[in-house]
């Protein structure tokens, strides 16, 4: 899975950009959204209950009309926008045609949604 996030505004420290852990892809996997059983919301499950290295954390502050490509397996994050100032933005998120993608994923499209199966 591919994550593409496109910053309608600037996004920085003060209003809570992005952080990531660079590399943090090639790591093992340690925690991933799923639906509940409702399906009308998500529960977390932990893999790994190791803590992240936040020494390694760094931010990625955007102007606006950039876009961030995040690896389905790499670890991000945001902190509370506590400014004044908004943080909008787009995000799209994709996968090979072929791949096996579970019913259970956090992720799914509704079905009314036009363009289903393409």
């Amino acid at each position: 899975m591919k994550g593409f996030w496109f910053a309608l505004e600037d996004a920085s420290l003060e209003n809570g950009c992005m952080w990531t852990i660079p590399g943090g892809h090639r790591n093992d996997l340690k925690s991933r959204f799923f639906r509940n059983k409702k399906g009308d919301g998500t529960e977390m499950e932990i893999i790994d209950d190791s803590p992240w290295e936040t020494s390694k954390l760094v931010p990625l502050e955007v102007r606006a009309g950039s876009m961030i490509v995040l690896h389905g397996l790499l670890p991000h994050m945001s902190h509370a926008n506590r400014s004044e100032r908004t943080r909008h933005a787009y995000t799209m998120h994709i996968i090979e045609g072929l791949a096996d993608y579970p019913e259970w994923n956090w992720l799914q499209r509704p079905t009314e949604m036009p363009l289903r199966g393409f």
